[in-house]
């Protein structure tokens, strides 16, 4: 049952996480006079609706929004986004994956305008992914479209917990015929971590052809945390020293008329992380041994490249739109690293010893997307009839080398029982096809009927080499396939001009990923072993919403209740222990878990105090339960955010508090319950002419240690506070466009 306060938090911050400031869209001059509600969302119908038509579950980040937020990686663009997070981890890795709702990892369905993001490796273990989603320029963003909840039906597999989707600019944002050349520069600095970052822009526009260009630079730093203990090993609370460096390109072109056009797109994004990961060094001991890690060195690189063709056909009968598009798209990530350890026994060294480790996580998606769009009306009701069909290959591997040089000159490709090079689970191509068809059926009354379903069969193929075998597998992975049918179905009913009545059912699915369905791996230095499932199922979810839209010339607010139940979600778990061996030996298999649920209520708004002031808030409550009836420790505790903004034609300051209650909901007594937090954050903005813009952010202005819940979830109470937030810090941007 919910209680007071959180009924009394909702109805005092029902208001929409969304600032309204000047910063808009390149040659928007009218952009504060705008409403989000005007917005176009493509995402949650797969056709252009705008925001007041939407669901309740579906929010949208504005370009104005990022801008006001000083955004610069993905954990700033869900700054201000109840129920929605971002798991990171900045000794290292930095950012992961989004959480929606609870659910996190790959079963959050991330794309960049309408191609997926590659899917994050997380072999670190809670939290830290060892390559992560963070794979996108924030300069390069339009808008960030979120739809919370399983989502299969139009996106297939991956949006078993949710959808989001990246768009980045084009060409038409910048330039048109009325001004045919737009030229812009960005410079940006954050404190939290002493980054800085340029970046140029460069569009065109003829009567036939129109092409963008954008490059962003950045280069930083650690981020700054609140631990105070400078010291090596696992005692250590301060965040390890890092320097950071990363490249973006974006090119757009299209060639056309106002029926047909080509369009082609070329992406490369790249980032370095250089760590001396400081925390894990120093002495361990094991039994009479001790060991001493003088030299710990991360090399991290990230390189992510993208390239499309399209073919556009607009038109005004039945065939309102058709589209196909062709695209390819590369990951190469490593995480190496140098140790330099000193093993010995008592006043005795027994070994010195250079390790030099050779990761990576590399993944290749190549595919086709069809998409039309029909317009009719039969019987007086109108129809508008999304379709298409898609097919996509992903061929993954995770490579793994290694070569440990002594004191004495000799070299091993052996390290804790394992022979280099080898591979945590073999390379696999998958190979998906799906087609789907959605019809929006709109009665003379207004309520609005959508039936969805959408078929879709995976089939995952282990690819078994030298370098797997060399990993002692205990048994060899098998081919895996499934299909499914997957409905959703959405009900709109409009009570009067300002009422409107939601309700939806939707069905998700997910096949076993990469990792997990093919996983066999043996280390017995370490005295554990992971064995494949031959009969891992495949997830699956159905998921209920209720939810209400007020809309009013001054203002707005939505609510939206949740429901969902996901079957046979996979995890790891203990098998057994095998003791025929000279030492236990811990058996470790990915099994599927009989139910985990969650629900929840989510409410947001915003009121137009008077032509310059403007109140806006959101909320977000939830619980969840894993399959054994044990809390969810990624469910989130109650969060929200209320802000206060104040907009001229030239300038505007805004203030917000985030806030989040204490999360004492943990799966046992070694989990580290996050404690709550109040932030307040502040901005202003300065446009003297149409050219310039300046921005100034101060974030956490009462310098309070606290801890994202994200970051936390899972987690040992012991060094606890090196995942603490930067304290007091500040972010600055200048624009200058012509």
């Amino acid at each position: 049952m919910i209680k007071r306060s959180l009924l009394a938090c909702t109805i005092t911050a029902l208001f929409p996480t969304i600032p309204l400031t000047a910063w808009a869209a390149p040659g928007d001059e009218n952009a504060n006079n705008n409403t989000e509600l005007d917005t176009v969302v493509v995402t949650a119908s797969r056709y252009e609706q705008t925001l007041d038509k939407a669901a309740p579950n579906v929010a949208v980040i504005s370009r104005r929004t990022m801008d006001s937020a000083a955004t610069h990686n993905l954990d700033d663009i869900m700054l201000y986004e109840p129920g929605v997070s971002v798991t990171t981890d900045n000794t290292r890795r930095g950012n992961g994956s989004i959480n929606i709702r609870g659910i996190d990892g790959n079963r959050i369905l991330m794309m960049v305008d309408g191609v997926r993001i590659p899917e994050s490796y997380a072999g670190g273990g809670p939290n830290n992914t060892v390559s992560g989603r963070d794979l996108v320029e924030t300069d390069t963003l339009k808008q960030v479209d979120i739809v919370k909840g399983p989502y299969s039906a139009l996106y297939g597999s991956d949006a078993l917990g949710g959808v989001v989707n990246m768009s980045t600019y084009s060409p038409s944002d910048f330039v048109d015929a009325d001004k045919p050349v737009y030229f812009g520069v960005k410079q940006s600095y954050h404190s939290s971590d002493r980054s800085h970052g340029t970046t140029a822009t460069i569009a065109g526009h003829t009567d036939m052809a129109e092409g963008l260009l954008m490059y962003t630079n950045r280069n930083g730093h650690e981020y700054k945390n609140r631990g105070s203990i400078d010291t090596l090993g696992g005692s250590r609370t301060k965040n390890n020293p890092q320097d950071t460096h990363s490249n973006n390109i974006l090119a757009k072109g299209s060639i056309g008329n106002e029926q047909h056009r080509i369009e082609l797109l070329w992406e490369r994004f790249s980032r370095k992380n250089d760590t001396n990961v400081l925390n894990a060094m120093g002495s361990v001991a094991r039994g009479p041994r001790v060991t001493n890690t003088s030299e710990y060195f991360a090399r991290d690189r990230a390189r992510r490249q993208r390239s499309e063709i399209g073919y556009r056909y607009t038109g005004q009968g039945t065939l309102q739109e058709a589209a196909v598009q062709l695209y390819h798209q590369k990951l190469n990530a490593e995480d190496d690293a140098v140790i330099g350890e000193t093993t010995s026994m008592g006043n005795n060294i027994i070994s010195r010893s250079t390790r030099y480790s050779d990761y990576g996580f590399n993944q290749t998606t190549k595919g086709v997307n069809t998409r039309t769009i029909w317009g009719l009306t039969t019987g007086g009701i109108e129809h508008r009839i999304v379709a298409g069909a898609e097919y996509k290959q992903s061929d993954t591997a995770r490579p793994r080398d290694s070569l440990t040089i002594n004191s004495d000159g000799t070299t091993s490709k052996i390290y804790a029982g394992s022979l280099y090079p080898n591979k945590t689970f073999p390379d696999s191509r998958r190979k998906t096809f799906s087609i789907y068809a959605q019809d929006s059926l709109i009665f003379n009354n207004g309520i609005t009927l959508t039936p969805a379903l959408r078929y879709e069969k995976e089939t995952l193929n282990p690819q078994i080499d030298q370098a797997y075998l060399n990993a002692k597998p205990q048994e060899l992975p098998q081919k895996f396939s499934d299909h499914a049918f997957t409905p959703s179905l959405r009900l709109s009913v409009p009570f009067n001009q300002n009422w409107t009545g939601f309700a939806s059912y939707s069905r998700g699915f997910r096949t076993p990923p990469f990792d997990s369905a093919t996983m066999s791996f043996s280390n017995n230095a370490y005295g554990y072993r992971i064995i494949p499932n031959h009969n891992l199922k495949s997830e699956r979810s159905d998921s209920i919403e209720l939810g209400m839209k007020y809309i009013h010339q001054r203002g707005n607010a939505q609510i939206t209740a949740f429901h969902n139940r996901y079957r046979d979600f996979i995890n790891n778990r203990l098998l057994r222990v095998d003791n025929s061996g000279p030492r236990p030996i811990q058996i470790f298999q990915y099994d599927n878990l009989d139910k985990v649920k969650t629900h929840g209520i989510e409410a947001s708004g915003q009121l137009r105090l008077t032509e310059n002031w403007r109140l806006n808030g959101g909320i977000a409550w939830m619980r969840g339960k894993d399959g054994n009836g044990g809390n969810l420790d990624t469910a989130y505790p109650l969060n929200g955010v209320v802000g206060l903004d104040y907009v001229q034609s030239k300038w505007g300051i805004s203030s917000k508090l985030r806030w989040a209650k204490a999360q004492k909901r943990v799966s046992s007594d070694n989990v580290f319950q996050t404690p709550g937090y109040g932030v307040w954050d502040a901005s202003a903005w300065y446009k003297p002419n149409k050219n310039i813009e300046l921005g100034l952010n101060i974030y956490n202005i009462g310098n309070k240690k606290y801890w994202q819940h994200a970051d936390m979830a899972g987690r040992a109470r012991q060094g606890a506070d090196i995942y603490t937030q930067p304290g007091r810090n500040v972010a600055a941007s200048l624009r200058v466009a012509f």
